[in-house]
């Protein structure tokens, strides 16, 4: 199946709307998950879809939520979101956080009570496109063991980092090896993975997704990643309100009440330190030294973070969006149980 990325946007939004959610909370979700698809992160694009859906239908995400700040100084903010779409509520942190950088330097954003906001990427960049520095992290239902334990007992937790260039240098990555769709995904297709993705429930390394499914994904680059993993669950579980570790619930199902992740944004003015255009400079010519450099046989060019994606961003709005076929047919009957036509949603 290839669709559009507007026709996957019509579609997003208008079963979001059928269902109860306004049309601002509708029109983000709707953009944010499209460009997961656009970019390449499947897992985080129409993929996504049905479990919000179902979500919403039973209660445990709340449209037209009720999103309020209950803490705030001039640089920072604590944001309650109500237990709404995970999109809009990331939407609007990071654009607190942005303001904020614009008055103070820096503006730190810490969220609660929501949900799932797909690309972490997305968010960053936001703060990319006003100038600033982005960055930002989250957590998930414990997937990942510890260095030296077999347990899951964290988050994949992604970090994304945006920083102004042309183009922008945007690196977005989660602390495991590999993320849990891609052993789902094998397990589908009767293929093993590599043997550092992940560990089995007796804490041996495997290539058989059925048994790492049972185990736990293993973190990237051994204690490093551990240790990153660790504090990043920190400064957005513990230090905004949300849950850390085997409290985490929300982000996978089955899911029993209301999702228990948290959310950190931070936008940084390059203003505040000193010449913007002294910055730019500075990082244009380290750019230019890291392109410049002498490459390994068979490598073409040096990407930076983000490019990889950027380049697929643009064959996609070319040539349209591959969905998979269980993905498609899996939102068919969704969308046929609320009375609503996908195709009629295509044209």
């Amino acid at each position: 199946m290839i669709i559009t990325f507007e026709q996957e946007k019509s579609i997003i939004r208008a079963l979001l709307q059928h269902i109860g959610a306004n049309e601002q909370e509708a029109n983000v979700t709707a953009e944010v998950l499209a460009e997961g698809d656009l970019r390449g992160f499947a897992s985080h694009g129409l993929l996504r879809f049905p479990y919000i859906l179902r979500a919403l239908k039973r209660g445990t995400i709340v449209p037209n939520a009720k999103v309020r700040v209950v803490r705030e100084t001039p640089a920072t903010a604590l944001i309650d979101g109500g237990h709404g779409l995970g999109h809009p509520v990331a939407l609007r942190a990071m654009q607190l956080a942005i303001e904020k950088a614009k008055k103070q330097g820096i503006g730190a954003v810490g969220v609660y009570n929501s949900n799932h906001f797909g690309i972490a990427g997305y968010y960053a960049e936001l703060a990319v496109r006003e100038g600033l520095v982005g960055m930002m992290t989250t957590t998930t239902d414990a997937l990942v063991h510890p260095w030296g334990g077999v347990e899951p007992m964290l988050g994949t937790n992604a970090l994304a980092v945006g920083i102004p260039n042309d183009p922008p240098i945007l690196l977005d990555m989660a602390m495991s090896v590999a993320a849990r769709g891609k052993l789902v995904k094998a397990m589908k297709e009767g293929k093993s993975i590599p043997e550092n993705w992940a560990i089995d429930a007796e804490g041996n390394p495997t290539t058989d997704p059925k048994k790492a499914l049972k185990g736990a994904l293993s973190p990237f680059g051994g204690v490093k990643g551990y240790g990153l993993a660790l504090v990043l669950e920190v400064l957005a579980g513990p230090l905004v309100g949300a849950a850390a570790g085997k409290e985490v619930v929300g982000t996978l199902e089955p899911i029993q009440g209301f999702s228990t992740k948290g959310d950190f944004m931070i936008a940084i003015d390059p203003a505040a330190f000193g010449s913007v255009e002294d910055f730019k400079k500075r990082v244009q010519g380290f750019v230019a030294q890291l392109k410049s450099s002498r490459r390994a046989p068979g490598v073409k060019e040096i990407l930076l973070p983000g490019e990889p994606e950027f380049q697929t961003r643009e064959k996609r709005l070319r040539e349209g969006i591959p969905i998979a076929d269980e993905v498609w047919s899996e939102l068919e009957q969704i969308a046929k149980e609320l009375g609503v036509v996908l195709k009629e949603l295509r044209e």
